[in-house]
């Protein structure tokens, strides 16, 4: 499995040790710790990533893609086995080669989702996503009220998020208080701004398009 930004649950034998390697070493936050009086998880972020360190196994056949400007070109390895890859964004932004294709993507059945970020439905439009140059979501939230989301970004070239139906409330960093998007609004959404999916309505649905970055 290899991951860029996500959510990522990471196995390790030894909490502690596994802890310290991603605080000490690559200058992880800790979010979370818990329990308190015999701790078995953990909750940590950088470099637009958040983690969940659970103990109960390895975590040897993870890759987590870590991408910087300010540190060199790297390979580590965690003591729970995760192999850490720092990817330097300085030299540029590398875009995949444009493959043209003219794709139908029709909905047929509930078997098209999965469950996605935050529990959200997601339905990939382009599953070629056109080796690689773009990804196109339909996103479904059944059922309305707060949202389980956390503050995250993206590391793409371009995205767009248009309100199909219903209705969510988001908030962007620096960007002032939270906002409501309606059906038939739409934002275009800076590369790698951080921000959040605060709640919305039943049945609210989103098209998302954006153009990943390498």
């Amino acid at each position: 499995m290899m991951f860029d930004v996500a959510e990522v649950v990471v196995p390790c034998l030894d909490l502690d040790q596994t802890l310290t390697f991603f605080i000490e070493n690559l200058g992880f936050r800790v979010e979370m710790i818990t329990p308190a009086d015999s701790p078995n998880m953990a909750i940590i972020s950088g470099y637009g990533v958040r983690l969940c360190l659970r103990t109960g196994g390895s975590g040897k056949d993870i890759i987590l893609r870590l991408h910087s400007t300010d540190r060199k070109a790297q390979t580590l390895q965690a003591p729970n086995g995760t192999t850490i890859e720092i990817v330097n964004q300085s030299a540029g932004v590398e875009l995949p080669e444009l493959r043209e294709l003219l794709v139908i993507t029709p909905l047929t059945s509930d078997a098209s989702w999965t469950v996605g970020r935050a529990g959200m439905r997601y339905r990939d439009l382009i599953p070629s996503r056109l080796g690689g140059v773009f990804i196109a979501s339909h996103i479904h939230i059944p059922n309305g009220g707060p949202v389980p989301d956390y503050v995250h970004y993206h590391r793409v070239k371009f995205q767009m998020i248009y309100c199909k139906s219903g209705w969510v409330r988001v908030v962007y960093e620096d960007q002032g208080d939270s906002f409501v998007m309606h059906a038939g609004d739409c934002v275009l959404q800076p590369p790698e701004i951080r921000h959040r999916v605060l709640e919305s309505s039943d049945n609210l649905e989103v098209i998302e398009i954006g153009a990943p970055c390498r």
